[in-house]
């Protein structure tokens, strides 16, 4: 274990991350290539432990958007569409719940330490999904592939109404926590589209059916720790929805068997911290 400067790791993080001035993403095409990079990345600033697209546009960690369509973060809010039409990615909300991208190759990576491998039915019989959920999941597996959100609620039996609504979102947050259900962006208009996961992405599924849940931490830890320079286990487990235990051991690893990750510890701050040796 070694004794560092955090603010020296921290400007390393910021570098990576393009959230300086001299590092900062100009356009969409950059956001992507970013994207590739980190792994995972948030629309806009959700946690200081992920990377976002706002953030390293603005080339500034400390940047705060707004809700105005002619400004810096209405440009970003737009990139939604941009890269969910082009495939740039997978887009869910993994992150605190919050709209998250992640890179197809870190993708089965993420579906086997977020995602839930059962299939809706496996899972509804197993009293794990919602008769409301399961029948989203129905729906879905016996359309086309995609349906608009008003197709879904009407497939699945969520007539028009306030407590209808509420059901249906409550049921859709089921799929979404699981990783079930992918959000798909139209190029005809800018309605979200839904699919099942396991249809709409079946290599990824399978990649991630071959994985342990060791190699697909491994695999996160390691992109994740390149970029980000350091990582904080509590705050990351507790954003990122993975128990810290798991997460501890799975760094602990990476201090063994790599050369890179090293434990470190930053006078004035609590606990242990992982840093990647650049």
């Amino acid at each position: 274990m070694i004794v560092s400067n955090l603010e020296e790791w921290h400007t390393r993080r910021l570098e990576q991350w393009g959230q300086t001035p001299q590092t900062r993403i100009p356009d969409f095409e950059a956001a992507i290539k970013l994207i590739e990079r980190v792994g995972i990345a948030t629309l806009f600033a959700v946690s200081p432990e992920i990377p976002n697209l706002f953030q390293a546009f603005m080339g500034d960690s400390k940047a705060q958007g707004d809700s105005e369509w002619d400004s810096p973060a209405g440009e970003v809010y737009t990139w939604r569409w941009i890269l969910g039409r082009r495939d740039a990615a997978f887009y869910t909300a993994i992150v605190l719940s919050r709209p998250t991208w992640v890179s197809w190759e870190l993708l089965p990576a993420i579906l086997r330490l977020r995602g839930e491998l059962s299939t809706p039915e496996q899972l509804y019989q197993d009293g794990k999904l919602s008769a409301g959920a399961y029948k989203i999941a129905q729906a879905l597996e016996t359309s086309d592939g995609i349906l608009s959100t008003r197709q879904l609620r009407q497939q699945a039996g969520f007539p028009t109404g306030k407590a209808q609504r509420a059901a249906y979102l409550k049921a859709v947050e089921e799929l979404d926590t699981r990783l079930l259900v992918a959000k798909v962006f139209s190029q005809e208009d800018e309605e979200m589209r839904h699919a099942l996961v396991r249809s709409r992405y079946p290599e990824h599924v399978a990649a991630s059916e071959r994985m342990s849940r060791e190699e697909a931490l491994e695999q996160f830890l390691k992109i994740y720790l390149s970029q980000a320079a350091f990582a904080s286990p509590t705050v990351l487990a507790k954003h990122f929805k993975l128990a810290e235990q798991e997460l501890r051991v799975g760094l602990e690893h990476l201090v063994k068997t790599t050369k890179q990750v090293t434990s470190v510890e930053f006078p004035g701050y609590k606990g242990i911290y992982y840093a990647w040796e650049f």
